[in-house]
């Protein structure tokens, strides 16, 4: 994926789920600006998967409802990358 890239995640998408079963995790940076001011950012931050791959407005979309970010504006990925579980020491 050529970064940064910013994203506008659809309110309506399918909610997040964790699985600690799932076998891949998406690794990544990014920061959320808030539609109300301010923002979060994300570095290093892991996030299971289903399956071996992720699109980046999926990404975006799970970012959000993750960390439950009410007022989430724009999503900017700066980088992000597939691991498998452990690879991280993460179990």
């Amino acid at each position: 994926m050529n970064v940064p890239r910013t994203f506008h995640p659809d309110p309506g998408a399918e909610p997040y789920r964790a699985n600690p079963a799932s076998t891949h995790r998406v690794k990544f940076d990014a920061r959320v600006d808030f539609t109300n001011g301010g923002y979060v950012e994300a570095k290093d931050f892991l996030l299971d998967i289903e399956g071996e791959d992720i699109s980046p407005e999926r990404l975006a979309e799970i970012i959000v409802s993750a960390m439950n970010l009410l007022r989430a504006g724009p999503v900017t990925i700066t980088a992000m990358r597939i691991v498998g579980r452990g690879e991280n020491l993460d179990g």
